[in-house]
């Protein structure tokens, strides 16, 4: 069943890198997707943006997930400050004694850009945003919770090079495990590296101090390609791997993102 799923991810993502089409020297969309840190940027007045994408992972303890949608829609009311609304993904657990299935929460925030890196020196030449969200109890019994679970991130990156970049994320969040506040904190830097007009890869590093209640601390590497075949139009690919006894074990994901207006 694991090496079907990969295969068909695989397929998908040959079937979609197959389209090619040329990149015009119209600013390229910038998302939020694949890497776990977010950009540092908004979208833009008018602008009407979808991520998408399906994802495989595999934990230690013998349970896979698979979830089919992870669909995030950015729109620009203003110049800096953007609505984001996550739609439910569908999820599948196997393995671990069971499986199960259904949608996990939605969700609704905003980002606001504080800074553009504009000026000069470390933090003159910084791009900043803030994002506020939380999740809405509306998922399925499996992967729900009846509670609201807010959170907060600060976004940072600068431009080393016009081909390299760095971003960073440091983020809190107020989750509930069975109905049980607890506070987690997560940072992230990613790098990415531009090879053309069309392709990128990026690598990653983030880290928890807990993802469950009285859990222990958690921290992933992971890699991916992005793909432009317009500069309205992205696909990628990720590739993650624990770094710490807890966690996911390995983690493969692909997607599409597409952006309207502007």
């Amino acid at each position: 069943m694991k090496r079907w799923f990969l295969w068909r991810i695989c397929a998908a993502a040959f079937a979609v890198f197959a389209l090619s089409s040329v990149v015009s020297a119209q600013e390229a969309l910038v998302t939020d997707r694949p890497d776990f840190t977010e950009s540092s940027s908004s979208v833009g007045s008018g602008v009407f943006q979808l991520e998408s994408g399906v994802t495989y992972s595999d934990f230690r303890n013998g349970t896979d997930v698979t979830t089919i949608g992870e669909v995030l829609a950015r729109w620009g009311v203003a110049k800096d400050f953007e609505l984001r609304i996550v739609l439910p993904t569908y999820s599948r657990e196997g393995g671990g004694g069971g499986n199960a299935s259904g949608f996990l929460s939605s969700g609704v925030g905003f980002k606001y850009e504080l800074t553009q890196g504009d000026g000069s020196g470390f933090l003159g030449s910084m791009e900043a945003a803030l994002i506020a969200s939380t999740t809405i109890p509306t998922g399925t019994a499996d992967f729900a919770t009846s509670e609201w679970q807010p959170s907060a991130v600060f976004c940072a990156s600068w431009e080393l090079s016009p081909n390299v970049g760095i971003g960073t994320n440091l983020g809190v969040g107020r989750p509930a495990d069975d109905d049980n506040r607890y506070t987690t904190l997560w940072a992230s830097v990613a790098v990415g590296v531009g090879l053309n007009e069309t392709t990128s890869l990026f690598f990653e590093l983030y880290g928890f101090n807990r993802e469950e209640n009285r859990g222990p601390s958690t921290a992933t590497f992971q890699t991916g390609l992005v793909y432009l075949f317009s500069p309205d139009l992205q696909a990628d690919l990720r590739v993650a791997r624990r770094l710490t006894d807890r966690g996911v074990d390995f983690l493969v994901g692909a997607g599409l993102s597409w952006r309207l207006g502007g």
